[in-house]
């Protein structure tokens, strides 16, 4: 057995009961479905050069677990989640979504950098048989992002049952040209997110108000359960999603090298070899997988494999890894105008028995606002915990990190990104510049990305205020 597989094996065994219990695929066990691919979605353009896009939320049918129809919700009628959608930088983008569901909803853009009315927070309700338009323009460099509901208290059932997907962001960066670019065939679409059925094979939906949120036991991939995907033999990009309600993936490749070249809100300055990358709940990041004459598999420590890379032999990839792939200027001290400190714990008191989730001792609440940052401010926050493990995430900017437990970052983590995990053991500093949109009178929200959390309460509000 290579030393891989035992450093695998061994630790799947020490994690399996932290993580929950899970139905893990042995290594060596075939992959026996083919990994299901979004569609794409690419823009129609009108005379003015202005990119529209079409979505529908809405019920729907994906059979999971072959042979059983379990009823979801997805966008365009899709069985599960959504298409992927196509963005170029400096694009102006109207995207129409119309809520086909017997209940409200809203579609966030998330990592995205756009104005509050178009963002699809929780003020942006559509409600049944109604459109909601977002407008704005691409001002964001390329990276990995992704679309789902925000209605609060709803959050998590919606994105459970399937209203997600991703969105692909490109730009004219010469030095990653020569990256996989080719989607679903060189560069895969990776949803990671996981579910519990009933025993007529429906979607066991629940909110878990324990520390860690709801951990379910079945793993699926873009909507597939145990898949592989053939793929070119040579460099293949993964764009992972972590689209799951709480769990935190350690994931790894086997088999092969996996390289990571960016994070939530784009490119890393310089690729990183990894042997472990964490994934916590709305986070992306993508990998190159350089995929020889042998299959290699993504998998997590705790769980197994996750997706088999089954090559093509009568297929060769020429992407090409480049040494540089962006560059990233560190935000100065000096350009730091203010503080905050963000506390995100358990907040009940003593004669409590459910947990009150709560950000700075204040739960959710929308008609009040947290914070008001002035338009053109850079701030740094530190953000801590108590119980539980937690993920930070801020709407409308993307932000960097300054510190991990008093450390510097290592190159992994030293790219831009909109949400971190956080808990009793790991605080983290942040700085972002909020010199975008103001945002006078509907607010950004920050929260916990576990969304049992925060649909129970934990999640702020902030203006940006031009002063």
């Amino acid at each position: 057995m290579r030393a891989g597989v035992v450093f695998w094996v061994v630790s799947a065994i020490a994690l399996l009961t932290a993580c929950g219990g899970v139905n893990q695929v042995p290594l060596d066990a075939p992959a026996d479905a083919p990994l299901r691919i979004p569609e794409l979605l690419e823009p129609t353009y009108d005379s003015e050069g202005v990119a529209h896009y079409d979505l529908s939320i809405g019920r729907s049918q994906h059979d999971y677990r072959r042979g059983t129809l379990t009823d979801t919700y997805s966008y365009n009628g899709l069985p599960v989640l959504g298409p992927t959608l196509l963005l170029r930088a400096g694009d102006s983008v109207v995207i129409s979504v119309t809520n086909e569901l017997d209940e409200v909803t809203t579609t966030h853009w998330h990592g995205a950098d756009v104005p509050a009315e178009d963002d699809g927070g929780p003020h942006s309700l559509i409600e049944p048989g109604e459109a909601w338009v977002a407008d704005f323009d691409v001002i964001q460099p390329a990276a990995t992002l992704w679309y789902h509901p925000h209605a609060h208290g709803l959050t998590a059932e919606h994105v459970y049952r399937g209203a997600a997907g991703l969105i692909i962001i490109e730009d004219d960066n010469p030095a990653v040209a020569a990256l996989p670019a080719t989607y679903g065939v060189d560069d895969i679409p990776v949803i990671l997110q996981d579910r519990d059925f009933t025993e007529d094979g429906q979607l066991d939906f629940a909110i878990d108000e324990g520390e860690n949120g709801n951990l379910d036991g079945t793993i699926t991939v873009n909507g597939t359960i145990n898949p592989f995907v053939e793929v070119p033999q040579g460099l293949v990009r993964l764009r992972l999603l972590n689209g799951s309600q709480a769990r935190i993936y350690r994931l790894g490749v086997e088999g092969a090298q996996m390289t990571k070249i960016a994070s939530d809100g784009g490119y890393l300055a310089s690729p990183v070899v990894l042997e472990e990358l964490v994934l916590a709940p709305g986070d992306r990041a993508e990998i190159i997988v350089n995929v020889g004459t042998e299959s290699a598999s993504l998998v997590d420590r705790a769980l197994g494999r996750v997706l088999e890379l089954r090559p093509d032999a009568s297929a060769v990839g020429t992407g090409v890894l480049p040494d540089k792939l962006t560059t990233i200027e560190r935000i100065p001290d000096s350009e730091i105008t203010v503080d905050r400190r963000f506390h995100m714990d358990d907040v009940r008191n003593f004669w409590e028995f459910d947990p009150t989730w709560a950000i700075n001792g204040l739960q959710m609440d929308k008609s009040r606002i947290d914070v008001r940052v002035r338009f053109g401010a850079t701030e740094r926050w530190t953000l801590s915990a108590g119980e539980g493990q937690h993920v930070f995430h801020t709407h409308q900017t993307q932000f960097l990190i300054l510190s991990i437990n008093g450390e510097p970052p290592p190159p992994e983590d030293s790219g831009w990104e909109d949400s971190v995990w956080v808990n009793a053991d790991r605080e983290v500093v942040i700085v972002a510049r909020f010199n975008t949109y103001v945002a006078e009178d509907i607010p950004y929200m920050f929260h916990c990305h576990i969304l049992d959390h925060e649909d129970l309460g934990m999640m702020g509000q902030f203006l940006v205020i031009d002063e």
